[in-house]
């Protein structure tokens, strides 16, 4: 049980590891992935650093090519546009479920996110601020109290946060986003909840073309295969 135990300890580790190193960069797309190389930088055997592949490959985090091992996965503008069209999808659905609960606990913690996420602008702060932001969203996801959503949701913004260390977010940007949480929050907490979900939709909608925009006119020749090739 002791073996098995480490075994499991040593794969969650290693998968941890990757997955930080691909959201941050470290790892960029394209980057080929050496189970021994990893395993030794990580003073791990090879088992684990195959299971954690094989894990983040199911996530679309890693991607296996024929005879070569693993790699990381490329991102075309097309898995941006289908990544935002889900999450708009899900998170009017987390706020419609929120809406339905006695969430008077979780109100008290979005009012803090948001005073968090504004004295990080007022700071000139913008990197930090998409902890605040992505709180902000996993704190409605979380008012669902549906834990599948919850989960799918959090994925999502793992890998909007890769997209945000490609392209640094401008202060402006962060700035109308903190404007339009606090308008979202309003309308919910008010108990307008239809006004809340369009405020919302409208905002990720906003944030899909921003994320668009920053990166065609930037990165899709160095981080991107071609959308019509994917």
């Amino acid at each position: 049980m002791a073996a098995l135990n480490h075994m499991q300890g040593a794969k969650d580790r290693v998968y941890k590891t990757i997955k930080e190193r691909i959201i941050s960069l470290d790892l960029k797309p394209g980057d080929v992935l050496s189970d021994r190389k990893l395993s030794e930088e990580l003073k791990v055997s090879r088992t684990p650093v195959r299971e954690a592949l094989n894990l983040l490959q199911k996530e679309n985090f890693v991607r296996q090519q024929h005879g070569r091992g693993f790699c990381v996965s490329e991102i075309s503008l097309k898995n941006i546009e289908d990544l935002y069209d889900v999450r708009i999808v899900l998170e009017a659905a987390a706020l419609r479920q929120a809406a339905q609960k006695d969430v008077t606990t979780l109100v008290g913690k979005m009012e803090q996110v948001l005073r968090r996420h504004s004295d990080l602008v007022k700071n000139l702060k913008p990197k930090g601020t998409f902890f605040e932001d992505a709180e902000f969203h996993k704190t409605f996801a979380a008012m669902s109290e549906n834990q599948y959503l919850f989960e799918i949701l959090k994925s999502i913004l793992e890998r909007i946060e890769m997209l945000r260390n490609i392209e640094e977010i401008s202060r402006q940007r962060v700035l109308v986003a903190l404007e339009q949480h606090s308008k979202v929050f309003d309308f919910f907490k008010k108990g307008l909840y239809k006004e809340s979900e369009q405020a919302l939709c409208e905002h990720l909608q906003d944030s899909k073309e921003n994320v668009l925009n920053r990166i065609r006119s930037r990165f899709q020749i160095v981080y991107f295969e071609d959308s019509a090739k994917s």
